[in-house]
């Protein structure tokens, strides 16, 4: 699949890649040219306010894929190797090596030995004080165990009951709200508190039906959701009955800050196309749409919420195509890359300096692409 980026302001960052030698690893490039897999870009002496987002270094990694941030310098990826191939009769094997790397110098050591089959999946999600944070460790693509863990200590609280989704998010410091789902409707809405109680909430929402959440949300005492109409709904702990913000909408993230909707709304019914839009909390628009193409499988939000990263898919290359950086406090928006088309979600580091980028690469084996900004 071709795709074209417009690269608009940063035409000198694709030149530079292009001249740059395609050597595997991550390891660190030296002052202004890539050796080793890594591109290294000049600062401009000073920054305006109003300019694009600027690349200052591209970390490659063959064969990785995104698994968590350690740190805003350190990374685990979770390599993969063929071992044998596919035949008429069995499918292909491969080996999986989880490693811990260190970006200030790419420097890797292994995290564990390597395994057949990776066995349990574990999701975190920091308070927003980074005092607590919500434990997810999946043994199948059904069932989890959720845990609420206190990060002075490194206790862990169990909480009880079964979960089918991952769908929740911090309503504030000390409460996590957590959409457990059900093999049969929308199932519980939990009220989850740091020391590990629980209480249900009540949603009144005729709408909503008997099917699980699509899309769910949380930010700053509210709670988001769409229903089975694409209109994206709001209510809060305490008041059972939402009220509409967005209608057509087919995905949302909330902002870390609980500020701002990023919304993804169709254009028209039934036919491929859609665009993403800026509102604010209460569904009030922040200004035109920031992306718009046949597809936006990723969006994610910088842990400060000045920044929300977009990939974008259009089947005409003159459309936008690859990763694209809103800036929130400017509202413009950069194209990064060059033609990105990721195969998992993108992932910021906890400072939101850097960007994790997985995509297809030789074999369909995935390459990570750690870009760092100025």
């Amino acid at each position: 699949m071709k795709q074209i980026i417009k690269l608009g302001t940063v035409l000198s960052l694709a030149a530079a890649l292009a001249a740059c030698s395609s050597v595997q690893g991550g390891n660190q490039a030296n002052n202004n040219t890539n050796k080793h897999g890594e591109l290294t870009v000049v600062k401009s002496p000073e920054q305006k306010p109003n300019q694009d987002i600027m690349v200052q270094r591209i970390h490659r990694f063959e064969g990785a894929s995104m698994d968590k941030w350690l740190s805003d310098d350190q990374v685990q990826l979770m390599y993969t190797k063929l071992v044998k191939e596919a035949t008429a009769t069995e499918e292909a094997q491969f080996e999986y090596t989880t490693m811990d790397v260190d970006l200030s110098n790419n420097d890797q050591k292994a995290a564990a030995e390597p395994v057949k089959k990776v066995v349990t999946v574990e999701k975190e999600q920091p308070s927003p004080d980074g005092k607590y944070v919500f434990v997810q460790q999946w043994k199948d693509k059904y069932s989890a165990r959720n845990y609420m863990k206190e990060v002075s200590t490194g206790t862990m609280s169990e909480i009880k009951g079964d979960n089918y989704l991952e769908s929740g998010g911090w309503l504030n410091e000390t409460t996590y709200i957590l959409a457990a789902g059900s093999m049969s409707g929308h199932g519980d809405i939990r009220q989850i508190q740091v020391d590990g109680s629980v209480t249900l909430l009540n949603l009144d929402d005729p709408a909503l039906g008997d099917q699980p959440f699509v899309n769910f949300g949380v930010g700053q005492g509210r709670i988001y959701y769409t229903d089975n109409n694409q209109t994206l709904k709001q209510f809060a702990p305490g008041n059972p009955n939402p009220s509409e913000l967005v209608k057509q909408a087919l995905t949302f993230q909330v902002s870390p800050d609980g500020k701002h909707l990023a919304v993804e709304i169709q254009k028209q019914a039934g036919k491929a196309g859609s665009e993403l839009r800026i509102f604010d909390s209460n569904g009030s628009a922040e200004g035109l749409s920031i992306a718009k193409g046949d597809l936006i499988p990723y969006s994610a939000w910088s842990p400060d919420s000045s920044k929300l990263a977009v990939a974008v898919y259009t089947e005409n290359q003159s459309g936008m195509n690859g990763v694209y950086i809103f800036d929130s406090a400017t509202g413009k928006v950069s194209p990064i890359g060059p033609s990105y088309f990721p195969q998992y979600p993108l992932s910021w580091n906890p400072s939101g300096t850097r960007l994790g980028v997985t995509v297809a690469g030789k074999d369909d084996l995935p390459v990570t692409h750690i870009i760092d900004f100025q």
